[in-house]
């Protein structure tokens, strides 16, 4: 068998993620796989076959997008930003009614051509069609994929494929990529939650959920009225046995055993003490999408609160439906600007390595490391621009990213 080629890419920073930035460093790939990183002059006294020299530039680990809806692509530019949550979800609802299959499909290439545009190499889709899977399996991007399901009004028992036989496809049984989602605490009965965290355990899959995006969710949950009674009853949805259990929503969850594996847990706006100090109990990861929850109206995550709690956090754009691209860099930047005290790092690592780890892929992805797969972001960083991180994160924002080195394309059969 021949020996493979190594290729050293040169640069004037590494960002290796899991260590300092590195001066005048190199990565060293072979056979789709870093082989070494370190200061260049290091390298070049190492055996290589080619060296490239990329200037004025930082070499970075493809990034980790953790939540998003890939289909809904096709709402771009269709529902205005909104000061209320609720009057930006009834503008989604009739919006999205207007779709097509074919809108959806459509939407979905063109969220995975953004997507790598930008520098994403591994995502979580969350669809409850299945529309976007055949493209993500040809895309050559790493992902996973949750199906997502709805049912304020189901609450039988038995197998989550009784209902939804997408479960019992050879896709969701052989991909080992393929999870079951829960909408969100107001839109899935207690059982079908129960059913969807029952059939991840079983199939060794995480679970995700939207939660504590809006204060309507846990009013809903203390109360049973507001909004959410009001569109359950508009929708055909109502329950009129139903009892508010009378607790935020992440100790509701929680009570339905759903943090007993491996979760995500997307938004998490309006999390107090307890909630925060549960789900790092229990190890949820919680995915953070910071122009999302400007754009309908939320407020922001409080990021300092969630670290201070040791939950474990990670970093999506969620649609088109609530945000303007799906660029992670921008995210980046709303978190430095509205979060000065936190290093510039541990932000980035939000969108690299915390990502890869929330969907079980830090062993080969989100960082620059010897043996991890050769996912190779080159983003050019002007040497006199000053802060580093503010350059880095402003030419990624700018769309200013050239892959060097790509995820090679599976199936993830």
């Amino acid at each position: 068998m021949n020996k493979p080629s190594i290729i050293i890419h040169q640069a004037r920073w590494i960002v290796p993620v899991t260590g300092p930035v590195i001066e005048a460093g190199a990565v060293a790939i072979a056979d789709g796989h870093i082989r070494a990183v370190g200061p260049a002059a290091d390298l070049r006294r190492q055996p290589w076959d080619a060296w490239e020299d990329h200037g004025d530039g930082a070499i970075m680990p493809a990034l980790v997008n953790a939540h998003t809806h890939l289909e809904l692509t096709a709402l771009r530019g269709r529902i205005a930003a909104q000061e209320r949550w609720q009057d930006w979800l009834s503008a989604a609802l009739a919006e999205m009614a207007t779709l097509t299959l074919e809108d959806l499909q459509a939407g979905a290439a063109a969220g995975i051509a953004e997507l790598r545009r930008f520098g994403t190499g591994l995502v979580a889709e969350i669809s409850n069609t299945g529309l976007s899977l055949p493209a993500l399996a040809k895309s050559g991007l790493e992902f996973c994929y949750f199906f997502e399901c709805l049912g304020f009004d189901l609450t039988g028992a038995g197998p989550l494929e009784t209902g939804f036989p997408i479960f019992a496809a050879p896709a969701a049984l052989t991909l080992t990529n393929f999870s079951a989602a829960a909408h969100a605490p107001y839109s899935v009965s207690a059982p079908l939650c129960q059913r969807i965290a029952a059939w991840n355990r079983s199939h060794g899959r995480p679970s995700a959920v939207h939660l504590a995006e809006s204060r309507e969710e846990e009013r809903f949950l203390q109360t049973g009225g507001g909004f959410f009674r009001s569109l359950l009853m508009l929708r055909g949805r109502w329950r009129p046995d139903f009892q508010p259990p009378g607790v935020s929503p992440a100790h509701y969850l929680d009570s339905l055993g759903f943090f007993a594996g491996p979760a995500l847990a997307a938004h998490g706006v309006w999390l107090d003490a307890a909630d925060r100090k549960l789900l790092a109990r229990r190890g949820a990861r919680v995915v953070l999408c910071p122009r999302s929850n400007l754009f309908t109206g939320t407020g922001l995550p409080n990021l300092t609160a969630l670290e201070a709690d040791g939950v474990r956090l990670a970093l999506g754009t969620d649609s088109l439906a609530s945000n303007h691209d799906l660029n992670l860099f921008r995210e980046l930047e709303v978190l430095r600007e509205q979060f000065p005290a936190v290093p510039p790092g541990r932000l980035v690592r939000l969108a690299t390595l915390n990502g890869a780890a929330a969907l079980g892929r830090e062993a080969d992805l989100g960082s620059l490391d010897p043996g991890k797969r050769a996912a190779l972001l080159l983003v050019p960083v002007d040497a006199g621009a000053g802060d580093f991180w503010d350059a880095l994160l402003a030419a990624g924002a700018m769309g200013e990213v050239r892959w060097l080195s790509p995820p090679k394309e599976t199936c993830h059969a």
